[in-house]
């Protein structure tokens, strides 16, 4: 194995501004190329960010024998064939989510990473910020006891500016709006997008998914853009689910960015021995996540044992370049950039992994067809 692990990125928005930084603070780990569709966008990032190579053929990066990783983070439509083409030249690759458009290519990308015997890692940090880690642990230890019920809410905000509503999609402050969220053919959507990030946690905790139902809406019916165009959104911006797990506990899950004031993501995990709630409305990165306990010994009938759980020992992520003790942001995608370096390493297999993003996105689908069918489906019904 090299000693410096060289990544190649595709995207110039998200995938270089945040990933690109998250790579860099890794020991190790190089930024090496850069490819976009078109050559003066590719080299234009390439100078901004200083990054040696650049490319506008995602298959002649992905052939490029100095590059060890391929972080794809373009739109989960145009995603397949550039993940396939990495994986046929024995790359590990790092993928965004939504995983894919379909459970089939979701099928195909998980069967080719294993046949190729590389690292496949999906972009769902939640698991890895260190409450997270924390509430992981607690689980695991048995805390809760029987898992035997949760709550699970992952919101963005909507905004009114100028008298009118936008998603927050569309009115980002940090990366170039993505209005290609409003288009179905895009693959992504805010239950796509944000169910896809809650179950690969939920699933994380207690287990895989038996069945499942729910409803999808699209509660923003226009988006007024700054340059006065209005877009007619195709895709779901709230879904609801209820869902039953294969260890017998139920709960809802609720995705979507149609929430003004909202928390951002919740999630509650209860069994026969206590109680676990997971707060944080920085979408995972942690500064100000919470997390609270409460076991259950006998009280007076209405006082709570609910008390915030310290996780001070998880501040510092190893091997990253600049770490200290302190809460700062991306210090969960630090975690899971660290992680999958170690499983290139180690040759172990990294977390969450393309198994896990398939079988969520099985989930995920059965919720639509539950949708449109009005019914209760069950995972190993769907083909």
């Amino acid at each position: 194995m090299a000693d410096t692990l060289k990544v190649g990125i595709i995207s110039a928005n998200w995938s270089l501004k945040v990933h690109g930084a998250a790579w860099r603070r890794i020991e190790g780990v190089e930024v090496a190329a850069i490819c976009t569709s078109r050559q003066e966008t590719a080299e234009r990032a390439a100078r901004e960010y200083d990054i040696p190579k650049a490319y506008w053929n995602h298959e002649e990066m992905s052939a490029d024998p100095d590059l060890h990783i391929i972080d794809v983070g373009t739109r989960p439509s145009f995603r397949f064939p550039m993940v396939m083409a990495a994986l046929k030249n024995g790359k590990h690759v790092y993928d965004a989510l939504p995983f894919a458009v379909s459970l089939s290519d979701a099928e195909a990308m998980r069967d080719a990473q294993r046949a190729a015997g590389v690292v496949g890692v999906v972009d769902a940090q939640f698991r890895w910020s260190p409450h997270a880690q924390k509430m992981k642990r607690m689980i695991d230890e048995g805390f809760i006891g029987r898992p035997l019920g949760f709550n699970v809410q992952l919101m963005l905000p909507l905004i009114v500016a100028n008298d009118k509503p936008y998603a927050y999609c569309a009115y980002s402050e940090h990366t170039d709006p993505y209005y290609w969220l409003a288009e179905k053919s895009s693959g992504g959507s805010a239950w796509r997008n944000f169910a896809t990030h809650s179950l690969l946690f939920l699933t994380h905790l207690i287990g895989p998914v038996a069945e499942a139902t729910g409803m999808l809406t699209t509660g923003v019916p226009e988006w007024f853009l700054p340059n006065g165009e209005v877009l007619r959104p195709e895709t779901h911006d709230l879904g609801s689910a209820v869902l039953r797990m294969e260890n017998g506990a139920i709960g809802s899950l609720q995705a979507g960015w149609c929430v003004p004031d909202t928390e951002g993501w919740r999630v509650e995990v209860w069994g026969d021995r206590g109680r676990l709630l997971l707060v944080d409305d920085s979408f995972g990165n942690f500064p100000s996540a919470k997390l609270y306990a409460g076991d259950a010994r006998l009280l007076t009938y209405g006082q709570r044992t609910c008390e915030e759980v310290t996780v001070n020992d998880h501040y510092a992520v190893p091997g990253v370049a600049g770490a200290t003790a302190e809460p700062r942001p991306f210090a969960a995608m630090d975690w899971m950039f660290r992680h999958m370096v170690d499983a290139i390493r180690n040759g172990t297999e990294g977390s969450p992994s393309f198994t896990e993003a398939a079988a969520v996105q099985r989930v995920v689908e059965a919720v639509e067809r539950a949708d449109a069918e009005r019914r209760w489906i069950a995972m190993k019904d769907m083909g």
